[in-house]
C-alpha cells in the first residue's frame, strides 16, 4: 500500500482504495459542540439551546443541528476514508431521527463504488445513536487528486 499518515490524516492513492472499505468514528454530541456551532451559523433556535422548549415540542430536551450532526462525517471523509487526497464534490444526507445533545452517534463510510476514469470515489454513509437506531444516511462523491508521496533517501 502507498499511503501515509500526516498527523492524523491518511494519505490514500486511488489504488489503496477498494469497495466494501469501512472507516468509523464515534462523537460526543455535546453542549460545547452545540455552542460553537450556534457561534459559527448564529442559528440559536431555541429548540437547539432552551431545554423548556425543546420539551415544549416533545424531546427530552435540547437536540442538536441536523447539519452539526450531519457534519461529523467531514472528518472521516477527509482524514480517513478516503482521506486528505481527496475533496468533497457531493453530499446528500437524510436526517432521520433528532439527536439529544449529550448523545455519541456511531458513524460509517463505506466505499461504494470507484470511478477510474474520474480518480472519484462514491461512498455510503450512516450514522447510529447509542440505542443502535439510525439517525442519518447520505452518500458522497469524493474526488481524488495525486497527493504526496514518501521520498526515501
Amino acid at each position: 500500500m502507498s499511503s501515509f499518515h500526516e498527523g492524523n490524516a491518511m494519505l490514500l492513492t486511488f489504488s489503496d482504495l477498494s469497495e466494501g472499505m469501512i472507516a468509523q468514528r464515534s462523537v460526543l454530541i455535546g453542549e460545547e459542540q452545540v455552542r460553537s456551532f450556534v457561534a459559527l451559523t448564529a442559528d440559536n433556535a431555541p429548540v437547539h439551546v432552551n431545554a423548556d422548549h425543546a420539551r415544549s415540542l416533545g424531546y427530552d430536551g435540547p437536540i442538536a443541528h441536523g447539519i452539526l450532526v450531519g457534519s461529523m462525517y467531514s472528518q472521516i471523509l477527509g482524514c480517513e476514508l478516503p482521506g486528505s487526497n481527496t475533496v468533497i464534490m457531493k453530499f446528500t444526507l437524510d436526517m432521520l431521527k433528532p439527536v439529544s445533545v449529550g448523545e455519541t452517534i456511531e458513524y460509517q463510510v463505506t466505499v461504494s463504488r470507484l470511478f477510474e476514469a474520474t480518480r472519484s470515489v462514491a461512498l455510503t454513509l450512516s450514522a447510529r445513536d447509542s440505542a443502535g437506531e439510525q439517525v442519518s444516511r447520505g452518500t458522497a462523491v469524493c474526488l481524488l487528486r495525486n497527493g504526496p508521496t514518501l521520498e526515501t533517501n
